[in-house]
Parts: C-alpha cells; structure tokens; sequence
C-alpha cells in the first residue's frame, strides 16, 4: 500500500488532487500581470487543508516569464523564537526576491544581482551603509544603520523594477507570503499592511499572495482585508475548503484503494478527518488492506493511533510555551470561554492572558468567536488530541 504524504512531497504531480478549480482561478487572476494589472489575493483555510501544496503547484505551473517568490513567515518565525520583526520579513522577501532573478540573462540584471548580494550581505551584519552602491535599478538603498523606511521602500520598489528592467524577458512578479498570520505578532501589524498596500496600488507588475492557516473570519483577515483594513476588501479572498465527503471517496479510491470500509466505516472515517488531507493521509497510513473498516474498527483505529494521526498539531503543541498550554487546556476543561472566565481559569495576570491569547490567534490555534466573544480551540483533532491523552495518561502532554 503506497504511503501517503504529511508534508509537500518532491513529486507534487503525483499527489494533486481536487484543487483543478481553485489552481484555474489562481492562473486566471495571475494572467492579469500580462495587461499590467496586479491582483492581490488572500487565501485562508484550516491547518492542513491544502493550501501551500496548492500554492507551490500554482508557482511551479507559472510560466517562465513570470517570476516567483515563496516566504513562509512560521520559518521566520521558528528560526528567530517568536521575536518577529519588520526587518527579518523584508530581509527574507529581499533574499528570495534575488535568487529569483539569478539565471536572468540581461546585464542590467546580473549586475543588479550582484548589488543586492552585497545589500544582503551588510543586512546581516546590520551595516546599512551602502553610499558607495548608490542606487540599484533606480532605487535608493540604505544609507544609515537600522534606516527600515529606506530598506521597505528598497525591498517594496525592487519587483517591479526588475520586471521593467528585464528588456521584455519578464511580464511580472508573483510573491506568496505563507502563514501570513503570523504578522500579526508584529508590534504593529496593521502599519506593516498599509506599507505593503501604498506600494502595490502603484505597482502594475506585481502580485502578491497571502495565504494563512486562520478562518475567513479572523482578526487578522480584518487587519488586512476588512472594511477598516489595508486593503478595504479589494483583496481577492477565498477560503480552501476540505474534500466533501464524494471528494474524499475518490480520493481514497485513486490513491489508497486497497483499504476497504463500509458504508458506516467510511461516514466515521470522514466525521474523524473531516475530509482535510493532512488527516486523511495520516489516518490512511496507519490502516492495512487485511479485512473491511466498519464504523466500530474505525473509531478504535482512530483512538489506537491518534498520535500518529495528529501528528501535525504534536509537533505544534512542542512549540507552545507553558502559559499557551495553559490556555488550551483550560479551554478543554471549560469549552468556549469569554476573557472573564478564562482569567477566572489561569494562574497568571491578566496581561499575560492577553499576550498569549494574542500569540494563539496569531498562530491560528484558537479563534474568538465574533458574537458570544468567547475563545475556541480552532481544530477539533487538537482539542480530542488533548482531551484523549488526558483520558488515558491522567494528565494533558506535558
């Protein structure tokens, strides 16, 4: 039986599976940069549904006249232990945006390769002193240490005058920014948005992605897109939604058919994945062709090799601090919470609660539900997760 991928396999041909639709629209909106209009779009969905795998098959499906660049701010993120900041996003865009023009066979960008190389270099050494590079393709770079307007309006002008400067061979730049949630544990993210905002809106030739594991309905989404956000709504916005339950069938059928269920096997199996991928492929790998699935062989299947299955929010949980445990679990115990009755429920202050609970909506871990203004775990196989260890172990992961 083939093993299914939990991560975005070297081989995306081979795994692709019902986002035809969703790739077309994508392709659609990006060909807009050949008539010198630049869409921007934001893509939300749950934790695993899809979405960087279909990212990463748009970007490899692009044309070679179109350049891409691929950031994932939870790398970012990981790397630099939570202290996120301006300068390290724009450092990396700035990166990704050079070794995306590397093998472009002009003069004028060779050189300009070379010359944001040297920029990248001083970056690192937090040297901003570039008076003797002067300008790259027309753009002023940075002349004193820590000059972060200079360095954005380096970094934000950079794409397009690539494109401009490439003599015809490049029609536009295409930037993914993933788990774009994250920004928001910037000190001020809505400015870092309005920044990105006041370049694109002149810019013809560039497009840019957001994509985040968070609902249509989140904070950060209003930050961006709502009608008070950077982007006043002209974002195009739509959501990946998991495979229905036909989707899922054929899915099963295509990739895994040697595992066989039921009719009441099948409807557990989906009520447990919930037609996600990330789940159906790591449920699937811990089944066996031997024998039928009924709805009872499942569900202790499911309940014998949660670990396995969830193994996605594991290693999420690992990255927690003790105080955003402590949120969760309280938020198990209790279910939807308000402030008052989690403050009620923790052992800290009042303003550590509000520092990590911000934390938790920005990694897209909990949600406040916008009319009951109550807190909710966002992935119902992390609360059973949870809830499961403390069943058998006596006590949540530590």
């Amino acid at each position: 039986m083939p093993i299914l991928p939990l991560g975005i396999p070297p081989d995306l041909e081979k795994f692709f599976f019902n986002r035809e639709r969703e790739l077309k629209e994508l392709k659609t909106f990006l060909n807009a940069l050949y008539e010198n209009v630049s869409q921007q779009i934001l893509i939300t969905g749950y934790r695993g549904v899809g979405k960087t795998y279909l990212l990463k098959k748009l970007l490899n499906d692009l044309p070679d006249d179109i350049l891409t660049v691929y950031i994932d701010i939870s790398k970012i993120y990981g790397i630099q232990k939570g202290k996120l900041t301006e300068e390290l996003i724009l450092r990396n865009l700035l990166s990704s945006m050079n070794s995306s023009i590397k093998e472009i066979d002009t003069g004028t960008i060779k050189k300009s390769y070379s010359a944001v190389k040297n920029v990248l270099g001083g970056l690192k050494l937090k040297k901003y002193n570039f008076k003797a590079a002067g300008r790259i393709l027309g753009i002023s770079i940075p002349e004193v240490e820590d000059d972060y307007e200079k360095l954005s309006h380096f970094v934000m002008e950079l794409p397009q005058r690539i494109v401009e400067s490439s003599d015809e061979k490049i029609k536009g730049f295409v930037i993914v920014i993933d788990e774009f949630q994250l920004i928001g544990q910037l000190e001020n993210p809505d400015a870092f948005f309005w920044m990105i905002r006041s370049y694109t809106q002149e810019q013809g030739r560039v497009s840019y992605i957001f994509t985040g594991s968070t609902s249509k309905m989140s904070e950060i989404v209003e930050k961006i897109n709502g009608a008070q956000g950077a982007f006043g709504g002209r974002m195009i916005q739509f959501n990946v939604e998991p495979f229905s339950e036909e989707k899922t069938k054929s899915y099963l059928q295509e990739k895994v058919s040697g595992i066989k269920f039921s009719d009441d096997g099948f409807r557990r199996f989906y009520e447990c994945t919930r037609g996600i991928p990330a789940y159906l492929n790591s449920f699937c790998n811990t089944m066996s062709e031997e024998g039928t699935y009924n709805g009872e062989k499942v569900k202790k299947t499911f309940f014998e090799k949660m670990d396995q299955i969830a193994v996605m929010w594991i290693r999420i949980w690992g990255t927690l601090s003790e105080n955003e445990k402590e949120i969760l679990t309280s938020i198990v115990e209790g279910g939807p919470l308000s402030w008052s009755e989690l403050e009620r429920q923790v052992t800290f202050s009042k303003g550590t609660l509000a520092k990590y609970l911000d934390v938790l909506k920005n990694k897209g871990v909990i949600s406040l539900y916008p009319v009951e203004r109550k807190y909710t775990i966002e992935d119902i196989m992390l609360k059973t997760w949870l809830k499961h260890r403390n069943e058998i172990d006596g006590y949540y992961p530590p």
